[in-house]
């Protein structure tokens, strides 16, 4: 098995520093430093999205609908240019939530998913992003789950 790269360590770190730093802190500023300014984010549950601001309104998505919204990575390894990780992400919804469903007000229940996250970095910076999360499973556990 090859060694890990300083690289791929320093990748790892970044991706582990964005989950502390921006989903548990809500720091939007950690954005600029860790995401290219053209950053491509594909989730499930919103269209592309492009740009370091983009990224920072999809991260206040979950804020506003969450107040302690909370992420938790485990197994991430890095791999050449890119991170992987799987993460649980917990939370109370008590704040309106804006979904392709449309806007969901407060249910008061709470969340406690999994979820894949994937990276590629180039010259240090987040360049792609990819999050999986089962949207349907979220909603069953918010009770709003549509007919």
């Amino acid at each position: 098995m090859a060694a890990t790269t300083d690289q791929e360590r320093q990748n790892r770190d970044s991706c582990i520093r964005i989950a502390d730093e921006l989903w548990n802190k809500r720091n939007y500023e950690i954005v600029d430093e860790e995401y290219d300014p053209l950053v491509e984010i594909h989730a499930n549950a919103i269209e592309e999205t492009v740009g370091t601001q983009a990224v920072k309104d999809w991260a206040r998505m979950p804020h506003d609908a969450f107040s302690d919204f909370h992420v938790e990575l485990f197994d991430v390894t890095a791999k050449d240019e890119f991170v992987f990780g799987r993460y649980h992400m917990t939370g109370t919804h008590d704040g309106t939530m804006r979904a392709t469903v449309g806007d969901i007000p407060a249910t008061h229940r709470k969340i406690d998913m999994w979820g894949l996250v994937e990276m590629r970095f180039d010259g240090g910076l987040v360049v792609e992003e990819w999050n999986t999360t089962d949207g349907v499973e979220m909603l069953a556990q918010l009770g709003v789950t549509p007919e």
